[in-house]
């Protein structure tokens, strides 16, 4: 700064020139007019232009699944971890996952994600599980549905145990720890609960819980001592809550894709066992060795499997139906007014007469609860950034004509796109999947197309009637004749 004062005194007060100044200090006379004419002296903050020669291949990637998060729920979003692994395993990533961390940071923010939520740990001894509810959203058979996972975890080795359920009723709730039982071999002789009222009907004074008959009856056929949290204090039991969140972050994203909701189930316990192979968040050591330690505390199996169903009684009405779930089933063989026994299980009821014979099997109305696919919701992030849609999962999912029309042309892709979003608006993917089984170059024959299938033209049958003389039928008439009366007429 001394050197850079004199400078400019120099040209200041004793007006030498920017030749004279760099021979007397013997400096370039760059240097010497930078600083000699410079009139702006703030501080100039200037951002580092970051080269990112390793990540920017792969950022339409990680774009697309960021955008694809959006329409995605909030807790089965990806994590920077999960971008990291996928793009290691899917697309050879040879970067650090440092990097992957500091841009999905920055993509994040930008698209103004919320970050993941925390969890406090709880520490049990070994054999002791927590019992815990999470939301999961699925595509089963080209449809979306909204399921309920039920997770067992334990605190002393980290392992968890996940059943996919479509609700979260008694029997669902039953069935579901019935399944993990059997999957791990044994029966923790703890297990936490908050107060869900799958198995708590009410909470008393002293901290005593009136329990449902069923879950009483669950209990006592597993020997196993249920615990409570007190109530609103989930954390009490936040093992579970954390893994509740890990496997949904970890296993579900993206959104599954599976044909049936067992495939779903054997999805999840193929991860489930494959997660036992990383170590443990504190004790250094493998999950799968730890979970061996605590397997071997476990209560025996029943010889006897519990069924989660319950019998209720109830009264067909003058259609013959009766009402299960808040809908009305037909029931055949049956009378108005008589009375029969319903057999309810998690997926189905059976029906029964007065002497318990089975007289019909009604499917739960849940069972196949479902969403179409909001497509125009899905696609819509992309509108900008077309070229990142093949990288998405939702590009998997469209029909494969739809697909390969989308990613044929490069250069039209996103005009293509608009078309689409637009046609969306107003009719079913189904019609314009038809459509573009045939494209054209010309977007708007094949809206017209689109249009004629919701909107065919109406045809005429003939019309048959018996009072016309047959001899006149299909005469047409001569309208000459008219014009030539009109003329005699006027010439009179």
């Amino acid at each position: 700064m001394a050197q850079i004062n004199f400078i400019k005194h120099l040209r200041e007060c004793e007006d030498q020139s920017i030749r004279k100044i760099a021979e007397k200090l013997d400096i370039d006379w760059r240097t010497a007019k930078k600083y000699a004419d410079q009139d702006d002296w703030n501080i100039q903050l200037k951002h580092p232009n970051r080269r990112r020669p390793v990540m920017d291949p792969y950022v339409q990637i990680v774009d697309a699944w960021l955008l694809e998060d959006q329409t995605a729920p909030r807790k089965q979003r990806h994590t920077a971890k999960r971008i990291y692994d996928r793009l290691v395993a899917e697309h050879e990533f040879a970067g650090s996952e440092r990097t992957v961390r500091y841009y999905v940071a920055k993509r994040k923010m930008e698209l103004k994600l919320e970050k993941a939520e925390t969890y406090a740990r709880l520490e049990h001894p070994g054999g002791e599980g927590q019992v815990d509810f999470g939301t999961v959203e699925a595509i089963l058979e080209g449809k979306q549905h909204t399921l309920k996972q039920l997770t067992v975890s334990f605190p002393y080795s980290n392992a968890a145990f996940p059943c996919i359920l479509p609700a979260e009723n008694t029997e669902c709730f039953l069935e579901g720890l019935k399944r993990i039982f059997e999957q791990i071999g044994g029966v923790p002789a703890k297990l936490w609960f908050d107060n869900l009222s799958a198995a708590v009907i009410s909470v008393e004074s002293e901290g005593k819980r009136k329990l449902t008959e069923a879950f009483e009856r669950f209990c006592l056929h597993y020997r196993f001592e249920p615990v409570f949290c007190n109530p609103g204090k989930g954390n009490e039991k936040g093992h579970v809550e954390n893994k509740v969140g890990y496997t949904r972050r970890n296993w579900c994203v993206p959104i599954p894709v599976h044909k049936t909701l067992d495939d779903l189930q054997l999805f999840l316990e193929k991860e489930a066992d494959k997660d036992m192979d990383r170590p443990h968040y504190d004790k250094g050591i493998q999950i799968r060795q730890l979970w061996e330690e605590e397997a071997a505390k476990l209560l025996k199996l029943p010889v006897i499997s519990y069924e989660a169903v319950r019998i209720e009684p109830v009264k067909v009405n003058a259609y013959g139906e009766v009402k299960l779930d808040d809908v009305f089933h037909f029931v055949p063989e049956v009378k108005p007014g008589q009375h029969v026994w319903l057999r309810i299980g998690w997926d189905r009821a059976v029906v029964l007469d007065h002497e318990y014979k089975k007289l019909t099997v009604i499917q739960r109305p849940y069972m196949n609860k479902s969403v179409p696919i909001d497509w125009k919701a899905r696609l819509l992030p992309f509108r900008n950034k077309p070229r990142s849609l093949e990288y998405a999962s939702i590009c998997q999912l469209l029909p494969n004509t739809v697909r390969e029309w989308l990613l044929g042309a490069d250069g039209s892709r996103k005009e293509r796109l608009g078309w689409l979003l637009q046609m969306l608006g107003t009719y079913p993917m189904e019609k314009v999947n038809e459509v573009l089984s045939q494209p054209t170059a010309d977007l708007t024959a094949m809206e017209h197309r689109l249009y004629r299938l919701l909107h065919p033209e109406p045809s005429f049958l003939p019309i048959t009637e018996t009072y016309t003389p047959a001899v006149i039928v299909g005469i047409e008439p001569e309208v000459g004749a008219y014009d030539r009366l009109t003329q005699a007429v006027m010439t009179r």
